[in-house]
């Protein structure tokens, strides 16, 4: 189970949406999701806000916004040896995606080492 919460303008943890029941897999190959309040309803984004509205909503202080994330994990004691369990909706679809952008390699350490030792 997983739940929003956002920080009010008095500093206090407002719920976001409902506390969300998903299951994964524990074996073989990692998977992820995307989760979140605003996924089941028509207008997207933060209370359903535009970027603007919210930069000047009582959800953001000194141009920043606090989110907290309540998770819990519950194990199951036993396992069906076949098939999946599935819990919620059942037309959740997970997909890989490839990186959209290529990262080089790290050069700090080499670029740091040369800076060093030889001063460029």
């Amino acid at each position: 189970c997983y739940r929003f919460f956002v920080r009010d303008a008095s500093g206090e943890f407002q719920p976001l949406g409902d506390t969300t029941r998903v299951a994964v897999p524990a074996r073989g190959e990692a998977s992820c999701f995307v989760g979140g309040p605003d996924l089941e309803t028509e207008s997207k984004g933060l209370f359903g806000l535009s970027f603007d509205e919210l930069l000047g909503s009582e959800w953001v202080k000194d141009d920043s916004i606090c989110f907290k994330v309540c998770i819990e994990e519950a194990v199951m004691k036993e396992h069906p040896s076949g098939g999946q369990i599935r819990v919620g909706k059942t037309d959740v679809v997970y997909e890989h995606k490839p990186p959209s952008v290529e990262v080089p390699p790290p050069t700090l350490k080499a670029d740091f080492i040369s800076l060093l030792t030889e001063g460029r």
